[in-house]
This record gives structure tokens, sequence and C-alpha cells, in this order.
């Protein structure tokens, strides 16, 4: 005689919910992810172009793939690549939204709310009629830190 048991979950919450390992490793929880796919971003910074410079950031999930949903993000103007200050000023009119995304404004000029396009697009401008130091650094949603290339002008 053969007994069948049906599998047991790998973890239980204290509220009797299965959890465990979801498809491409995420967490999940009763058929819904606990952890958020976005765990990577690329930022492109585009050349000087009379003051101004184009950002473009692209969400994406482990496998370096696009995100296919809209993601927020916390975004901040820094001093130097390695974070050890934020920026003195923030650029003559600093960070502003471009054609994908929103931005809000936490703290003038260095620190910023973004969400993403439904693809993961963010588009934003640097403009700084002067030439201070700063670089974007891209805060997600799983901690991770993304720093860009020096956003100065010349």
């Amino acid at each position: 005689m053969t007994i069948l048991r049906t599998p047991t979950p790998l973890l239980t919450s204290l509220h009797g919910r299965r959890f465990g390992l979801g498809h491409k490793g995420e967490l999940i929880g009763n058929e819904k992810e606990i952890t958020r796919p976005c765990v990577d971003a690329s930022i492109t910074v585009g050349a000087e172009d009379t003051n101004v410079r184009a950002i473009t950031i692209q969400l994406k999930d482990i496998d370096g793939n696009d995100i296919n949903y809209r993601e927020m993000v916390e975004v901040y103007v820094l001093l130097d690549a390695n974070g050890d200050a934020f920026v003195v000023t923030g650029g003559s009119t600093g960070i502003a939204i471009g054609t994908d995304g929103a931005l809000l404004t936490v703290v003038a000029k260095k620190m910023f709310v973004a969400i993403s396009e439904s693809d993961g697009d963010i588009d934003l401008t640097w403009t700084d009629t002067g030439t201070e130091a700063a670089y974007l650094l891209l805060r997600l949603p799983n901690g991770r830190l993304i720093v860009s290339d020096a956003l100065t002008n010349t």
C-alpha cells in the first residue's frame, strides 16, 4: 500500500500562509510576489548640450531585462561617485523630468522620488550653467545603489 502525502511548504508564516521560492528565485507568499523584481538599473548620461545633459534610467529585473511595470525609486544628487556628500547647490536648475516617468522633489535639487513608465524608463535632464561636480545616485526598491557617470558641465 502506497500513502501519498502532500508536500509541505518550505516556510509557513505565523498566519499559516505558505512561502517559498517562485519563478527566477523571487520570494512568493500564497502565489503573490513579496519581493520586487526590480533589482538593477542602467543610467546613461548624455553629452552636454548648451548646459543641459539628458539622463536615461532603465530599470531591470534579475536577468537584465527591462521591467514591464511602473516602479518607484529614490534619486539623489551627490558631490562624488562614492556618495560621501550631497551636492552643494545642485546645479543652476538641477534635475527635471523629461518625457518618460514622473518626478517629485523631496529636497530641492538634492533628493527626488521618481516613478518609471510601464516599461521601466525614466528620462531626466540636468541643467547647470556652472561646473559643479555632480553624480546621480539611484536607490532601488531592494536597497541597491547605482551611481551614474559625472553630470558635471564644462
